[in-house]
This record gives C-alpha cells, sequence and structure tokens, in this order.
C-alpha cells in the first residue's frame, strides 16, 4: 500500500547518487515477493487483533480488486509510454 508521489527530496537525492556513480536497480522477484509475502502475512495479524484495521484493510482491498483492471491498463500502460518517451527526448 504504497504512495507513488515522488517527493522533491527523493528526486535530488537520486541524481546526487547517480553523479556518484550509483547504479540503480529494480529489486530482485523473489525479494519482491518475499516482502508481499511478509507484509500479507502482517496484515493478517493486525487484521485479526484490530478491528479498525480490518475494517480499513478490508475497504482497501475492496477498492484494488475494483481498481485493478483500470490500473493496468490505463495507469500502468500511461506510466510505460511516458518512461519510454523520457528516453527519446
Amino acid at each position: 500500500m504504497g504512495s507513488r508521489q515522488v517527493r522533491p527530496w527523493q528526486s535530488a537525492a537520486l541524481k546526487r547518487l547517480v553523479a556518484g556513480g550509483t547504479v540503480l536497480r529494480p529489486f530482485p522477484e523473489p525479494i519482491m515477493e518475499a516482502c508481499y509475502k511478509a507484509a500479507n502475512e502482517v496484515y493478517a495479524e493486525h487484521s485479526q487483533t484490530n478491528p479498525h484495521f480490518k475494517k480499513l484493510y478490508d475497504s482497501v482491498l475492496a477498492f484494488r480488486g475494483d481498481s485493478y483492471q483500470w490500473m493496468q491498463v490505463c495507469e500502468l500502460g500511461y506510466d510505460a509510454f511516458m518512461m519510454r518517451m523520457r528516453t527519446r527526448t
């Protein structure tokens, strides 16, 4: 449940890292899968012990399920397009 918003200090920090020779890479798939699994375990534990969290999380899951197709087709496609265009200009 992250935020897609990029804050100005994040962009500046990344620019400094890259200028200093840092190579940026995505996390490997097994790492992402392990984080996903661990996060879902934490969410399940909190849902069992905290009714307020469960109500909120159930709402998030419903929204995520309802918006999945839109995000996959429209948002992901647009984001990928914009990243490709940045390399061309």
